[in-house]
C-alpha cells in the first residue's frame, strides 16, 4: 500500500510536467505505438493532477499506446481510443496485455476420479482447481457431498458418485455461489456477449476460467455442454486446459472416453478455433 501511495504522488508530480516527462521510444511524432487491452480492473487510470478513475470502467477494452514512461521501476502507458485517438490517461503496464501475449497460470490439477471417485463430479472438482489457483484448499469429498442439487435453484440433477438420475451438471451461477464458501472472489461471467476474446483477456489478466464444454465421453449428436474444465493459460492462439476427467495429470490424449475430438488428455492445449465451437458462453472465474 505504501508503495502504491508513493507511486501515486510521483505520478501526480509527473503529470504536472506532462508532456515533457514521457519517454517515447521510437515515435517522436507521438503516433500511437501498439494495441493493448486493459486486463486488470484493480488499477487506476491517471489523467493528471488529482483526476483519476478506476480501470473497471475500461476493463477488457482495447486502446492504443501513444506514449510510455518509467517511474520507480514501473512502466506506464498513455492510452488513447482506437478511432478518434481521444486521450484516456496513463495506466501501469501490468494492467494491460498485448493481443497475443502469453500467460501461464499456476493452477493445480485435480482428478474427479482419484482420490475421490466422482465420475459425475466435474463441477466441484473444477471448482477446487479454480480455488486452488488462489491457495484455497478444498476438501473434495466435502465439496462433492454438499454440491447443491435439485430442487435447489441451479443445482445439479444426478448423483455425483453413481450418476443416478443424472440430467445435467450444476449451473454456473449456482456453482459460483457455492464456491463463495471458500472465496468471495469467485463470480459468474456467463453472458451471451462473453466472447472467446473476453475469456482470453481474463486469462491474460491472471484469472483462470472454469467453462462448460464437452467431455471425452460425448456421444455423436449430443451437443449438451455437461462437463466443466478449467482454462489455465494462453499461448499462440491456444488455451491450456485442465480436464478433471482423468486419473492423473500425466494422462495423455486417448486415456479418457475415446471421443478423440475431446479426449485431449488431462492437461492439453486447445486451439481457439476448436474452443469457439465447444464452449457455450457459460463460465465462472476468480479474482
Amino acid at each position: 500500500m505504501n508503495n502504491y501511495k508513493n507511486n501515486y504522488f510521483k505520478l501526480f508530480f509527473l503529470s504536472l510536467l506532462f508532456p515533457f516527462m514521457f519517454v517515447v521510444s521510437a515515435h517522436a511524432n507521438n503516433k500511437p505505438q501498439k494495441l493493448v487491452s486493459v486486463v486488470k480492473a484493480d488499477y487506476q487510470i491517471h489523467q493528471g493532477k488529482f483526476s483519476n478513475s478506476s480501470a473497471k470502467q475500461v476493463f477488457h477494452r482495447d486502446f492504443l499506446v501513444k506514449k510510455a514512461f518509467t517511474s520507480n521501476n514501473q512502466k506506464y502507458y498513455w492510452l488513447v481510443s482506437l478511432k478518434k485517438h481521444s486521450e484516456i490517461g496513463y495506466i501501469n503496464k501490468r494492467a494491460t496485455a498485448t493481443e497475443n501475449q502469453t500467460k501461464l497460470l499456476k493452477v493445480p490439477y485435480i482428478s474427479q476420479y482419484k482420490p475421490v471417485f466422482a465420475p459425475w463430479g466435474c463441477a466441484a472438482t473444477s471448482m477446487a482447481m479454480l480455488l486452488g489457483s488462489r491457495g484455497k484448499h478444498v476438501n473434495l469429498k466435502y465439496a462433492q457431498n454438499h454440491l447443491p442439487m435439485q430442487p435447489t435453484l441451479g443445482g445439479q440433477k444426478g448423483n455425483v458418485y453413481t450418476g443416478a438420475g443424472f440430467g445435467y451438471v450444476i449451473k454456473p451461477g449456482a456453482l459460483a455461489n457455492y464456491a463463495k464458501k471458500w472465496s468471495k472472489n469467485v463470480y459468474n461471467i456467463s453472458s451471451a456477449k462473453l466472447s472467446v476474446n473476453n475469456i482470453k483477456k481474463y486469462v491474460q489478466g491472471g484469472q483462470p476460467v472454469l467453462f462448460y464444454g464437452f467431455s471425452s465421453y460425448q456421444k455423436p449428436g449430443d451437443y449438451v455442454r455437461n462437463h466443466c474444465k478449467v482454462i489455465t493459460g494462453y499461448k499462440n492462439h491456444q488455451f491450456r486446459v485442465n480436464d478433471p476427467l482423468y486419473y492423473s495429470k500425466h494422462a495423455k490424449a486417448g486415456a479418457g472416453g475415446k471421443n478423440m475430438k475431446y479426449d485431449r488428455g488431462a492437461i492439453a492445449w486447445e486451439p481457439l478455433s476448436a474452443f469457439s465451437k465447444e464452449y457455450n458462453r457459460k463460465a465462472i472465474t476468480i479474482k
